[in-house]
Parts: C-alpha cells; sequence; structure tokens
C-alpha cells in the first residue's frame, strides 16, 4: 500500500520538501485539508475535489503509517548514527614482584654447642638405666621399676543385690514383666526386692562371669 502511494504528489500539494518536521507536515495537511472541505463552496462543490481530497488523506495516512515505522517521513534522509570509538582496553599493570620470604640462615657456629649437649644428655640417660655389676641399677633405674597402680575391678552382680544396683550396673532392661528383667535374650529375676536369679546368654552376655549364679544352679 505504502510502495503505491505517490508521496512526491503529496509534498507538492502540500508545499512542503520531504525533509520537513512532522510538526510542519501536520499543519500544512491541516492547511489543505481546509482548502478542500465541501464547506468553503457548499453549492458549486465538484467531483473532481472530492477525488482530491479523498487521495489526499490516503497519502496523509500513508506516510503517517512509514513515519511510524521508519522514524522519519517518505523520502527523508535516514538520521545519520553517531558511532562512539570504542576505546581500547589499558594493557594490565605488571604486579610487583613479591618480597622474598626467605629467612636469614641462623648462625652454624651456635648449633655445634648445641648438638653436643643432647649428645651428653642422650648419653647420661642411656647409662642411668645400665645395670651395676652388684645387679642393682640406679635410682632413675628403680624409679621406673615400680609396680603400676592396679585398676580397680568393674562391678559384677552378685546375688541379694537391690534392683537399683542391678540398674546402675547393667542398665534399663528392656522388658519388665513382674519380678523378671530381660535384657534381650539374657535376664534376671528378684525376689523381694533382692536378686537371686539371672541368666547371661552369650548373644547378649550381663556383666557377671558366671552363666548363672551359683546358688541358682543347686
Amino acid at each position: 500500500m505504502v510502495n503505491e502511494i505517490d508521496f512526491l504528489d503529496l509534498y507538492r500539494q502540500l508545499r512542503v520538501s520531504p525533509d520537513c518536521g512532522l510538526q510542519e507536515f501536520k499543519q500544512a495537511y491541516r492547511r489543505r485539508v481546509s482548502t478542500l472541505h465541501p464547506d468553503r463552496e457548499p453549492h458549486g462543490y465538484a467531483r473532481t475535489r472530492v477525488q482530491r481530497l479523498q487521495q489526499l488523506n490516503a497519502q496523509y495516512e500513508a506516510a503517517m503509517e512509514f513515519q511510524r515505522l521508519h522514524g522519519r517521513l517518505p523520502g527523508a534522509q535516514p538520521p545519520t548514527r553517531t558511532v562512539t570509538p570504542q576505546r581500547a582496553n589499558p594493557l594490565p599493570r605488571p604486579s610487583p614482584a613479591p618480597l622474598s620470604s626467605a629467612r636469614p640462615r641462623p648462625n652454624m657456629k651456635w648449633l655445634i654447642p648445641i648438638a653436643l649437649v643432647a649428645i651428653g644428655i642422650l648419653f647420661w640417660s642411656v647409662s642411668a638405666v645400665v645395670p651395676q655389676p652388684d645387679g642393682t641399677t640406679d635410682n632413675a633405674a628403680s624409679d621406673n621399676d615400680a609396680s603400676p597402680t592396679e585398676t580397680p575391678a568393674a562391678p559384677m552382680l552378685a546375688v541379694g543385690m537391690s534392683p537399683e544396683n542391678v540398674r546402675a550396673i547393667q542398665g534399663d532392661p528392656v522388658a519388665i514383666r513382674d519380678d523378671l528383667w530381660e535384657y534381650g535374650p539374657s535376664w534376671v529375676r528378684f525376689d523381694h526386692g533382692s536378686l537371686v536369679d539371672w541368666y547371661s546368654s552369650p548373644l547378649h552376655a550381663l556383666k557377671t562371669t558366671r552363666t548363672r549364679p551359683s546358688a541358682a544352679r543347686n
């Protein structure tokens, strides 16, 4: 539709150039419409003027559609775009060389006396444990031969214990059935608040050295 419109004829009728501004173009169009409007000659309005007005309206609508799509009137020079030159990225500055982390070497003349002292201490420690001709050792060796303190034995279940003592040694039971406490396949039994019997299963051994108490086995 736009390609079939004679825009040069439109500009001649409006008496403007294709490079005119949009507001100037619209004002020229209104003036031209007012000259072709039927109200100016209500009695002798010719058919040709009606056709010219219709053609003018079609040309104007096409020009406005072109301006909406392209941002300029038909035949006008497209706006030049200013290309901003891109600045070249500056070259990275070389990073400063790291400071040397090497520490000054210690004075080697101090190592010799230290080594001699260490050798003397080692020699004295070895000679302190050498047995004397009479079969005895030095005091340092005799101190090291002292027998270690014996560790007290862990408490074990015993007949006559209260439920509180059993709970402290063996822990909470899995189930309680009257006077019978079950610890998995193992169990303990009370009579009037005293431990009288137990069974220690290999699958869940109780804290005792016997599978059954001697009294129960008898």
